[in-house]
């Protein structure tokens, strides 16, 4: 079964190569200066263009940090499916799963640290952008759940049941992640990955 989360296509047009180089330059304008002082104007002398250019492409600066986002998912997405796709039993691909998506989120951090605080001062924005987040990580779940049943590592699970498995398993990262972000303290997160997928799995066995 194949879990690899397919990369971002090279931009086929001008159109595309424009955006990319848009996202590109707003990627290191946001890592650097924040959300809240990075304008349409810094992002278009960045590329070259004129802010009319990119009106045309998008109607904000917060659409601009909400494509950037979607490339940072993306490619986070992608280091989870590889690291899944290389663990051999269910137990180890929640492992890889969560400790990857942690990890990556301390790596993050250390980038967009500014940018988290402030969108994380905007509930509507944080919301929009974390259910699309949960809905990627939720394919890829339950993936790792069905494989664990067809390899008889796990008993049988009604789709209730998997859906409810993917609800507590991602509301358990996330409270991880919000305590690390808050602390700053990455110290426990092997440990409570282990405890987490070990006591979910063990509960779990036919």
């Amino acid at each position: 079964m194949s879990y690899t989360t397919s990369t971002l296509p090279a931009p086929a047009t001008k159109e595309d190569a424009l955006r990319e180089n848009v996202i590109v330059a707003a990627q290191r304008l946001f890592q650097h200066y924040g959300l809240a002082k990075v304008t349409l104007e810094d992002i278009a002398k960045a590329i070259g263009k004129g802010k009319s250019t990119l009106y045309y492409y998008y109607k904000s600066k917060e659409e601009i940090f909400t494509a950037v986002m979607d490339r940072e998912i993306g490619e986070v997405m992608v280091e989870m499916a590889k690291a899944v796709e290389a663990a051999t039993t269910a137990e180890e691909k929640l492992c890889v799963f969560s400790l990857t998506k942690l990890r990556a989120l301390r790596k993050k951090l250390a980038l967009y640290g500014i940018v988290c605080k402030e969108v994380n001062s905007q509930a509507e924005f944080t919301c929009a952008m974390r259910q699309s987040y949960m809905k990627r990580e939720s394919v890829l779940l339950r993936g790792i759940l069905r494989f664990g049943i067809e390899t008889g590592e796990l008993g049988r699970l009604s789709p209730t049941d998997v859906d409810a498995l993917v609800f507590v398993m991602l509301s358990g990262l996330h409270g991880m992640e919000l305590e690390m972000m808050g602390n700053n303290n990455f110290d426990m997160l092997e440990p409570a990955v282990g405890i987490l997928t070990r006591s979910l799995i063990h509960g779990l066995k036919s």
